[in-house]
């Protein structure tokens, strides 16, 4: 049974909006606020699918409850019944959050449709919130081209699949991401693009004016960076593997040593090592494994990859 809380400082408009709602909806409960405080103090009281409101009410007026109903009740629309001729209005509330809006002399046609409408948009997303939450295990597979202007959507995508599944804290989902952007630029400039970490030690422009060659010349551009993504409820695994000649991992630099950790490569090796459980590479060197445990970990594993101190090339 959908709630929905209607708040208008007008008794008869409050009482028109709801009783449309219960005639033309199936199983709708109301709650009536008589302004925004009061509809502020129901929302801490109880859960609601959807929130109908007037934008002049006084005390906490509609573009107020609208910002604060974001962060009280994140996902649940908000429609705003705005006064005639106030587009402006009406734009403000959409920036501010609101989910839809109606003009005040069309609520009798349009109040039912566009609350139907936000209604099953909105349940629908939560039945994908709770479908994802149930899964298991979730496996995905990339192939990125040499620009590193794929990298952020791809962990992005990578983090919401954590976030949607509740493997983990904000907190872990962030260092797995940073840890990720790491690898895979490694994977580009010096995978696949060969570049020396040294470039960008004194003056980074040389290096990124470098990688933009490189990304178009015949001998680099056909590369290609392959990324398996394995999220379960023990733990997270990323594969990423370049088409570069790859290299011998135990002549890198030990980021952790003094003279190292304060250089451009030293530092983006001491954080793939602090943030992930497990970091091992193949043979070749151009394929890194990362592995971080979600559930409580045994006290015989160990927590970072020290038996491979040089377990990424600088990046």
């Amino acid at each position: 049974m959908p709630n929905i809380l209607v708040a208008d400082d007008s008794p008869v408009e409050r009482r028109l909006v709801g009783a449309l709602l219960t005639r033309q909806l199936a199983d709708v409960k109301i709650t009536y606020a008589s302004d925004g405080q009061q509809a502020l103090d129901e929302i801490g009281k109880a859960s609601f699918d959807c929130i109908v409101t007037d934008f002049q009410m006084p005390n906490v007026d509609g573009l107020e409850l609208v910002e604060r109903a974001a962060s009280l009740c994140p996902g649940v629309p908000v429609v705003v019944i705005t006064g005639c001729g106030s587009e402006a209005t009406a734009v403000r509330a959409l920036e501010a959050g609101a989910a839809s809006y109606i003009a005040k002399q069309d609520i009798d046609h349009r109040l039912i449709e566009t609350v139907g409408n936000v209604l099953a948009l909105s349940q629908s997303r939560l039945s994908r919130r709770r479908l994802i939450s149930s899964l298991t295990v979730q496996s995905a597979h990339f192939v990125l081209e040499n620009d590193v202007l794929l990298i952020t959507p791809l962990i992005t995508w990578l983090q919401d699949q954590l976030v949607t599944m509740k493997l983990c804290s904000d907190t872990l989902v962030l260092r797995i991401g940073v840890a990720l952007h790491e690898t895979l630029t490694n994977a580009i400039y010096h995978g696949n693009l060969e570049l020396d970490s040294a470039l960008r030690q004194d003056d980074e422009t040389l290096f990124y004016d470098l990688a933009d060659q490189r990304r178009y010349a015949p001998e680099y551009a056909a590369r290609r960076v392959y990324v398996q993504a394995t999220a379960s409820r023990e733990m997270v695994r990323y594969v990423v593997r370049d088409e570069g000649p790859g290299y011998d991992v135990h002549r890198v630099a030990d980021p952790t040593d003094d003279e190292h950790i304060m250089r451009v490569g030293g530092r983006g090796m001491l954080l793939i090592r602090s943030f992930m459980d497990e970091v091992e590479h193949n043979s070749k060197g151009n394929e890194i494994t990362l592995v971080k445990y979600i559930s409580q970990q045994p006290e015989s594993r160990p927590a970072t990859s020290a038996a491979t101190p040089a377990a990424l090339q600088l990046a």
